[in-house]
């Protein structure tokens, strides 16, 4: 019994040791996204405008889709699954849209020519890829327009030409599929509010003395960021390290000599 007990404990300990060792020496680290990035970015656009121009319950709805390219520009902190930062960029937008009607001779064009953001991002990093939320100010340059149009010319006209301040709020996906290497997707929505326009005479007075245009978009944008300073590499990029084994321990024999045990190839009998 007691060379029973012995044979025991010492199969146990063989078989923990042999399991810390098949562990890997060096634990393997998880993604860091601390640090400097600067990307490229593009997508589809959505740009809703609305003139309201006072009289007769006139509206005029300008909504088209286009296109989208830029630039961002980011820095991120990070404290365990935290990650937050500063991200800013300009992106051209292609979304124009121009109209003519037959029925009282009207022209309108909406026009969102760039538009440029600077956001708060914070989100949850799960090892190579982060979720986020951001939100900020958004600045873009506006070009609306509606004329009244005459045979012999422009009637009375409403215009805007100018760079407006709003806010931005949006969510998105990033992934480090490479050493300081990310891709990502994102949803975001732009209001550039209302802006209040004096209408010009032209051929014939104003119907009404001042009107409205309003402007807001939507993207849909996906880009590819490069992260600046020591290799950022995701956890699953990093070579482990493992000890190895002597050998199956359950092919080996164990006898006993002078209280002590060791491998052996003698088949042990009570």
């Amino acid at each position: 019994m007691k060379r029973f007990l012995l044979a025991t404990v010492s199969m146990v300990a063989l078989t923990s040791a042999t399991r810390a060792a098949d562990m890997p020496a060096t634990p393997a680290p998880v993604a860091d996204w601390t640090g400097i990035y600067l990307g490229i970015q593009g997508g589809a656009v959505r740009r809703d405008a609305l003139a309201d121009l006072g009289f007769l319950g006139f509206r005029l709805d300008g909504s088209n889709t286009g296109g989208t390219a830029g630039a961002v520009l980011g820095y991120n902190w990070q404290h365990g699954g935290l990650v937050y930062g500063l991200e800013g960029d300009w992106s051209w937008i292609g979304a124009k849209s121009t109209h003519l009607t037959t029925l009282r001779q009207f022209s309108t064009a909406y026009d969102v020519n760039w538009l440029s953001t600077i956001r708060g991002r914070a989100g949850l990093a799960l090892d190579s890829t982060l979720f986020y939320l951001t939100g900020g100010v958004a600045f873009g340059h506006i070009e609306n327009a509606f004329a009244a149009l005459l045979a012999n010319g422009v009637a009375f006209s409403f215009s805007q030409n100018q760079t407006k301040a709003g806010w931005t709020v949006g969510a998105g996906i990033e992934h480090m599929f490479a050493p300081n290497w990310t891709a990502r997707a994102e949803w975001r929505y732009v209001d550039l509010g209302k802006t209040g326009v004096a209408c010009t005479p032209g051929t014939g007075p104003c119907e009404r003395p001042s009107g409205e245009f309003s402007n807001a978009l939507m993207l849909g944008l996906i880009g590819v960021n490069y992260k600046f300073g020591r290799d950022h590499a995701p956890y699953w990029s990093a070579a482990r390290t493992y000890v190895p084994l002597p050998g199956p321990i359950w092919g080996r024999r164990l006898s006993w000599h002078s209280g002590r045990h060791r491998p052996s190839r003698h088949v042990f009998r009570r």
